[in-house]
């Protein structure tokens, strides 16, 4: 697939992205956020994800993208690409996000969490349009540059571009009102 937006534009719509995410790990409280089965959308159904299991799902995407980035530069093709059209697959990387990270303490899950936002954020604002829409150096069924890898691991349809968040917490304000306790 080729990028639908360039990079400038995937850059904004991530930090959008993230500026969301960093403000309910600013609002919440450690309990809150460690409290199982708050994730109500886009989980399958024996899943009862706390916030910071959703954290843990939110950077596995990033960081295979920024591992496809690196594969990229070197014509290495990065196994996640065709993971992701895989329904298998794709549903072993939801996962597998959680399950490889659950040993985290929830502090250690926030700092990989904004350490891995900062690094994609990073690269995107570095990288040229040129680079953007590099073609793919493997074969492909559809023409694919190297924006629309990154989108297909990051942004992997019925996602909104390049917002992740929203699939799992439609709405972060009525999330964390349902946490809070209700004061009388």
């Amino acid at each position: 697939m080729r990028a639908s937006v360039m990079p400038k534009e995937a850059l904004r719509l991530l930090k959008i992205e993230h500026q969301a995410v960093n403000q309910l790990i600013h609002d919440l409280t450690d309990e809150q956020m460690t409290r199982p089965d708050t994730i109500r959308h886009g989980l399958y159904s024996d899943q009862q994800c706390s916030f910071k299991d959703l954290l843990a799902h939110l950077v596995c995407y990033e960081v295979y993208a920024i591992e496809a980035i690196d594969d990229w530069k070197i014509t290495a093709k990065h196994w996640v690409i065709d993971a992701v059209q895989d329904y298998r697959e794709s549903t072993k990387i939801h996962y597998g996000g959680i399950a490889d990270r659950e040993h985290l303490t929830l502090q250690e899950q926030i700092d990989e969490y904004q350490q891995t936002a900062e690094q994609l954020e990073t690269i995107l604002a570095e990288m040229s349009d040129e680079q953007w829409r590099e073609e793919a150096f493997y074969p492909t069924d559809e023409p694919t540059d190297l924006g629309g890898m990154i989108e297909r691991i990051v942004v992997a349809p019925p996602r909104p571009m390049y917002r992740h968040l929203p699939v799992h917490i439609p709405n972060t304000e009525a999330y964390v009102a349902r946490l809070r306790p209700i004061s009388s």
